[in-house]
């Protein structure tokens, strides 16, 4: 007999944080699949347990966590919680979102309520702050780089998010270009520093990734910008 694991099947029906926070993680990197026995998979994957663990508790799920080298890193340790339920694949379809999504998705139609938490989850999913220094031809020596990047390989969805980041004056400048295999949403120093206020301001901690949030913190630091 199949093994009754517990999830709450009512979570994308309504607007909140928490949703909306998992709805933008699973549209960078969740996955959808329908099985010819009539079974629907929804499956969460990050490199970061921590996380999947979130995720986990956000979904109230009893599902095992399992561990898996990535396919195009075989050095590379991804996390995977796999849950299967009807009624979580039909609420996702109904959001928007559908099987074999990265070069096709557009941006779901977020309440302002919940637009913040919505491009956290994904941020932490397929963004990363970066910081390090470079060489600079011009001037001849290192100097800091600091960068917050959101990447899909839907040009169309960046375009969306860039869109409305500007709209609601959270941004003002950022720039979109091609990397090998998709696209990048690219904001420097003080859009990152606006950006960083606009997704983590009174925002519990089981709800965003550590390691991005501290990344956020060391640059302001170092770079002498106020958080």
């Amino acid at each position: 007999m199949p093994i009754f694991r517990s999830k709450n099947e009512d979570f994308f029906k309504k607007w909140s944080p928490e949703m909306a926070y998992v709805l933008g993680f699973f549209t960078a990197d969740g996955n959808m699949s329908p099985h010819s026995n009539g079974g629907r998979y929804i499956e969460f994957t990050s490199c970061d347990l921590e996380l999947i663990e979130k995720i986990k508790y956000l979904l109230k799920s009893s599902h095992k966590i399992s561990r898996r080298m990535r396919p195009t890193n075989s050095k590379q340790v991804a996390y995977r919680i796999q849950i299967g339920s009807v009624v979580l694949y039909d609420d996702l379809i109904s959001l928007g979102l559908t099987p074999n999504k990265s070069l096709t998705i557009k941006f779901p139609k977020i309440p302002v309520d919940y637009f913040s938490d919505f491009v956290r989850g994904y941020f932490d999913g397929d963004g990363c702050v970066y910081f390090k220094r470079n060489w600079a031809k011009d001037r001849g020596k290192l100097r800091w780089v600091f960068q917050a990047r959101f990447t899909s390989g839907s040009e169309q969805f960046l375009r969306e998010l860039h869109s409305l980041l500007k709209n609601f004056k959270i941004c003002r400048g950022g720039y979109l270009y091609d990397k090998n295999r998709g696209h990048e949403l690219v904001f420097s120093h003080h859009d990152g520093l606006a950006l960083f206020r606009f997704l983590y301001d009174n925002v519990p901690a089981e709800m965003y990734l550590e390691r991005k949030y501290k990344t956020f913190q060391k640059a302001f630091q170092v770079l002498q910008l106020g958080s």
